[in-house]
């Protein structure tokens, strides 16, 4: 059921108009009404009519046009204050989001959107207005809305306030409660409620149909609150639930929701603007402007111009460079960098670019052969090669459940890398079976394969389908070049650090070329923790990291000694007729 707003002032008497008339207003018919024992209306009357028709006409278009009610009834503060309240228009970033919630809402029904936003985009704004138009128009809904601190929840609910006192008189609802903390609107029990996310308990035992979630990455009991939310929310038609946040690094809720909504693994739809979509964000460039080498490559990459590029340089003398790219970032990835306990250089991974992939493939158990794909493969080759050219693969494996993945690096003797497989829903051994066929698929690779936990199983493999050009680790710090008796990689507290400071080294001395641009994302999010750990960041990934790790170990231990011809007696001899290993 609902029920549309009276549009009078409050305090206004109502005025009785004939049901005859009204009528005859909305049929568009004349308002001269025959003599015949019915009523004639006034001149006063038939102004009245014609009012509310139009008025009707009205809110039937604003109710299903935010932008339009947005425009016409919402006033706003703007960062120039001295224009006081002017009409709310969408800039290019509101007018993004808004696009993609109506389109959701238009597909599933309903709307679950997780914003990541840069500074002062006028997101808050856009999602006060938008809980205020479905609260005005829709009966018996409760809305919630939910802040950081409480100075950010006082602002969101007197911009609130403030669209019911800027409305036009015809359209101001009358309200049946009205305090500090919750509004409520007499004319179809609709109103929503203010929350600071200060307690565990915070909206706890709420039923929202509605909740507007804002600054979710700074929240202090994040998981608690959104599960006590979400499990009030209904999941009927109509609800709407938006987490509009500013990056604060990784690992918290708001990180995750936001992993999630990118795989797919959430019914939330992920929504990124970056900052130079914003009009305002530019200053004049002085004469003579020269951008610098990473600026160039800015505007090579997402067409910046000097206006924007200036407003960007005293952006970060304001700060710093990493709090530039948290605060106003170029793509998701970067909002979430945490500089300060990166492992590899931020800056140096910056200007390694990624290559096109020459060729996606994926592995068929049955015809043993890395079938050609056009676009989803686990895969992806980067460079062509000779028969004779020797490799490298380093590998590291996972339990193939879909959470870590099982990795492979392949890799010349000149530190180049020239293929990576990545899997997470491969069997340990099966792993085995993908990194034979590999191996010979890369001129019979030197396989260093990590021997912990699931390694063992894909070790195992190799060695039953006599891969013979299997590595055997050597003493720590090349303190021997002889090969040991254990075979694959063995990873240890004292192993780990040192192959990472290898790595470490390379890359910044640009002595390795990488142009996966999966190693590189998981090299940005490689990090130490409290006790001086190193791991992928909270809801990353590191496999391929330390598949690439291992691979450059091999190539710094065994370089010199690489070779591509490494059969059995028993392939030499004819066995390996009967074995049908495809080539090339």
């Amino acid at each position: 059921m609902e029920y549309k707003p009276t549009g009078r002032p409050r305090g206004r008497p109502k005025k009785v108009v004939s049901e005859v008339a009204t009528q005859a207003t909305q049929a568009g018919q004349s308002m001269d009404l025959p003599a015949n024992n019915r009523p004639v209306a006034t001149n006063l009357e038939k102004l009245n009519l014609i009012r509310e028709a139009k008025r009707r006409q009205r809110l039937e278009e604003y109710k299903g046009n935010f932008e339009q009610f947005a425009t016409e009834q919402v006033k706003i503060l703007t960062k120039d204050s001295t224009k006081g309240f002017v009409p709310f228009k969408f800039n290019s970033a509101q007018r993004i989001i808004n696009d993609r919630i109506e389109e959701q809402l238009k597909k599933t029904g309903k709307v679950r959107a997780i914003v990541l936003k840069a500074r002062q985009m006028g997101i808050s704004t856009y999602t006060t207005a938008r809980v205020f138009w479905k609260s005005y128009f829709n009966a018996y809904n409760k809305s919630v809305v939910m802040a950081h601190d409480s100075a950010t929840s006082d602002a969101l609910f007197n911009m609130s306030r403030n669209i019911i006192d800027y409305m036009s008189e015809d359209f101001k609802p009358e309200l049946k409660k009205s305090n500090a903390k919750e509004i409520h609107f007499e004319h179809n029990d609709s109103g929503y409620r203010l929350y600071t996310a200060g307690s565990p308990e915070a909206g706890r035992g709420t039923t929202p149909t509605i909740a507007h979630l804002s600054e979710v990455a700074f929240w202090t009991h994040d998981e608690k609150i959104l599960a006590g939310l979400f499990q009030g929310i209904s999941q009927a038609d109509g609800t709407e639930v938006i987490l509009e946040s500013t990056a604060n690094g990784v690992g918290n809720t708001f990180h995750q929701l936001w992993l999630g909504a990118m795989a797919g693994e959430n019914e939330y739809i992920p929504i990124f603007v970056p900052w130079f979509l914003m009009e305002e964000y530019r200053k004049t460039a002085p004469e003579g402007f020269k951008p610098t080498e990473e600026e160039e490559k800015l505007m090579r990459l997402y067409s910046l111009d000097h206006g924007q590029l200036y407003w960007r340089r005293l952006k970060i003398a304001e700060s710093s460079p990493s709090k530039f790219k948290q605060e106003y970032p170029c793509t998701a990835e970067e909002a979430f960098i945490v500089s300060g306990s990166s492992v590899f250089d931020l800056e140096i991974l910056n200007k390694y670019v990624p290559k096109p992939i020459l060729s996606i493939r994926e592995f068929d158990f049955q015809t043993r052969m890395f079938e050609q794909r056009d676009e989803q493969g686990s895969l992806e080759i980067y460079r062509q090669f000779t028969h004779e050219e020797p490799f490298v693969i380093g590998a590291d494996t996972s339990l193939g459940i879909g959470r870590d993945y099982s990795a492979a690096v392949v890799m010349t003797a000149n530190r180049q890398i020239a293929a990576v497989y990545r899997n997470n829903r491969i069997d340990p051994s099966k792993f085995g079976d993908l990194l034979f066929y590999l191996g010979r698929y890369f001129n019979n690779a030197l396989l260093a394969v990590e021997s912990n936990s699931m390694g063992i199983a894909t070790l195992n493999r190799l060695v039953q389908m006599e891969y013979q050009n299997l590595y055997y680790q050597t003493k720590m710090a090349n303190v021997s070049k002889e090969e040991g008796t254990r075979v694959g990689w063995r990873t240890t507290s004292a192993s780990k650090p040192a192959i990472i400071g290898f790595l470490k080294n390379a890359v910044e001395a640009y002595d390795i070329e990488i142009p996966s641009r999966i190693i590189l994302h998981e090299m940005s999010t490689y990090i130490t923790d409290d006790n001086g750990g190193m791991a992928a960041a909270p809801g990353y990934c590191d496999d391929t990291v330390i598949a690439t790790a291992i691979a450059l170990e091999v190539v710094r231990t065994h370089g010199t000694k690489l070779t591509t011809n490494r059969f059995t007696f028993k392939q030499k001899v004819g066995g390996y007729q009967t074995d049908n290993t495809p080539w090339l």
